[in-house]
């Protein structure tokens, strides 16, 4: 994986927790995140997004954590 800096994981980063803030919703934040990815999210994108959330936790909202985990 590159460095935490790297533009395009950022993007992913500012993408994944604006989608957990933006959920109108506010039942079931993790299954609307985790649905919304699964529809328009990339395979590499999923993967990378793990990756990040495994060695750089605290960047991550905790409803994005609960949406990964049960994608």
């Amino acid at each position: 994986m590159s460095t935490p800096g790297d533009y395009k994981q950022q993007h992913l980063i500012k993408m994944a927790n604006q989608i957990a803030h933006s959920i109108p919703t506010r039942d079931d934040i993790p299954g609307q995140i985790s649905a919304h990815m699964r529809q328009f999210w990339t395979t590499e994108m999923l993967k990378t997004l793990r990756e990040i959330a495994a060695e750089t936790p605290d960047i991550l909202s905790e409803d994005v954590h609960s949406a990964l985990q049960s994608l």
